[in-house]
């Protein structure tokens, strides 16, 4: 927290990146934090420094899942919040067995129309990763889990979190999914791997996931038997994707294009490509499995942040962003986020959210 305390004793000016804990190696320590402790002090930072990383428009709506695309599966989002009386759906007072009735009728409206079969759904929490949070269900079950399961975890949450994103998703038939970083909206490493297929009622996690080495050469036999394209005309359009996908979180973040994102594009049975979500965050800069293999490098992007710092004290910059509507907003509502680690996860009784401890 000492952190926190330079930077509203005024002690801390300039630029500033917070690094979580994928940028460290298994040497360190990795101590965590719970997230609405954690982004206070973010907060404190961002207030006083130019944060150079994360990117400070689009950290909370990437780890809160908000954020849309055209390119996604049907999703319908119930924003809940913590009311005197309890949970609630922000801006709908009726009872959440309705609010989720009402939901599926809009989602299956939304799936048919997609050309997609609705016998199940993926039901998602935000501030949660790795398909820890994310449960495949019937159609007919999503009501009495959300009654009987997401509720009852809501209500024993710490006071401190006050906001959570719950998403009903249209269920894809995936092959595989190809994860591509870019820097700067440059395409750079990426790497076909997936979550496998979860039984009904269970985690996307419990699925486990592709072995890396061989989703590439599934996806391949894949493309030989459709016959509708060659391997490198589905990578060369899945990378004109990630642009457009790119171009949208530079929209969200009000036209200040992030140094880096991770994008992740999912490949179905009908050889059509959906965004499955785009990351922002350190933990997910390695888009492969072997660091050795890793573009962007962890140093490379140190040095583009340092870089930047440089041009902005170049240019007379306190270091301080400008402020603006939309960003008075997000610090408003800046709550608990974390980054690979478990959050307050809806399919358990647990409620240990956490934050990887970061470095400024």
């Amino acid at each position: 927290m000492k952190v926190g305390e330079a930077a509203r004793s005024g002690k801390m000016r300039g630029s500033a990146a917070v690094l979580c804990h994928a940028w460290s190696d298994d040497t360190y320590e990795k101590e965590c934090i719970p997230g609405w402790e954690f982004y206070p002090v973010l907060n404190e930072v961002m207030a006083k420094c130019d944060l150079v990383y994360p990117h400070p428009e689009l950290d909370q709506l990437h780890s809160e899942k908000r954020y849309t695309s055209p390119l996604m599966a049907p999703t319908r989002y119930l924003n809940f919040v913590r009311r005197p009386e309890g949970w609630k759906v922000r801006g709908n007072n009726k009872d959440v067995k309705r609010i989720v009735a009402e939901e599926l009728k809009k989602l299956k409206v939304r799936t048919l129309a997609k050309g997609l079969a609705f016998k199940d759904v993926m039901v998602k929490q935000g501030l949660s990763w790795g398909g820890e949070a994310v449960v495949r269900l019937p159609i007919n079950g999503v009501q009495d889990y959300m009654l009987n399961t997401v509720l009852p975890n809501l209500a024993s949450m710490p006071p401190a979190c006050k906001e959570l994103c719950i998403l009903f998703q249209s269920k894809i038939d995936i092959v595989s999914e190809l994860r591509w970083c870019m820097v700067n909206g440059e395409l750079r490493g990426n790497e076909w791997k997936s979550l496998n297929e979860p039984v009904l009622g269970y985690t996307a996690e419990s699925a486990g996931y592709q072995d890396q080495h061989k989703a590439k050469r599934l996806v391949e036999r894949f493309v030989n038997k459709l016959g509708k394209f060659t391997m490198e005309e589905l990578e060369t359009r899945m990378g004109m994707m990630c642009k457009k996908v790119y171009a949208e979180a530079t929209a969200d973040a009000g036209g200040e294009p992030p140094l880096y994102m991770r994008i992740d594009l999912l490949l179905d049975k009908q050889g059509r490509v959906w965004l499955g979500e785009r990351e922002s965050w350190g933990a997910d800069i390695n888009g492969n499995d072997e660091f050795k293999r890793m573009d962007p490098t962890y140093k490379e992007l140190a040095q583009k942040m340092i870089s930047k710092t440089r041009q902005k004290l170049s240019k007379g910059s306190k270091g301080k962003h400008a402020p603006s509507s939309r960003r008075g907003k997000l610090a408003s509502k800046l709550m608990a986020s974390s980054r690979k680690r478990k959050v307050a996860s809806l399919t358990s009784a647990s409620v240990s959210a956490k934050r990887a401890r970061s470095t400024v």
